[in-house]
């Protein structure tokens, strides 16, 4: 199991606190963080959220570590693609650079995307595979509130 172990006994360091005293506030027993944090038993979620509390960083920086992944990985937000629907306020725009298909680069047998910075991002082997799996016919509202006269109304709340 990868981990970034290192990282996690450095934010001990810089925060002036040691294993013992993440342990205690966790509630465990010390030799038990000690193997989470070499890897040899898993990290649970709420040992995730606590350590984040502990170290005062976000709980996405936990996250990456635990995994054993290093900064420019991880939660890559910026890897989404966007397209603008139908009835959308004019003039909106999301508020960062979104990626599309057209922005795949095929590279050494994998899928990348470029940052502007003209780094490459390595995408996840499930990135764009719901794609096309699902069609909103022209016209269809999805926000807009049920017609319970139509047969299926009734039968959604009450059976």
């Amino acid at each position: 199991m990868a981990i970034d172990s290192e990282w996690f006994y450095r934010e001990l360091d810089h925060k002036g606190a040691s294993a013992r005293e993440l342990a205690a506030f966790l509630g465990l027993d010390p030799s038990s963080l000690s193997r989470m944090l070499k890897g040899e038993r898993k990290m649970s979620a709420e040992e995730q959220d606590g350590i984040s509390d502990f170290l005062g960083v976000p709980l996405e920086t936990v996250a990456m570590h635990r995994r054993g992944e290093r900064a420019g990985t991880g939660f890559e937000e910026e890897k989404q693609s966007y397209e603008a629907y139908p009835g959308s306020p004019p003039g909106w725009k999301p508020a960062g650079r979104m990626f599309t298909a057209d922005d795949l680069i095929y590279k050494d047998g994998k899928r990348w995307m470029e940052k502007e910075d003209g780094t490459l991002i390595e995408l996840h082997p499930a990135y764009g595979c719901m794609a096309g799996t699902i069609t909103i016919m022209p016209g269809v509202d999805l926000t807009a509130p049920l017609d319970w006269d139509e047969e299926w109304g009734e039968k959604l709340y009450n059976e």
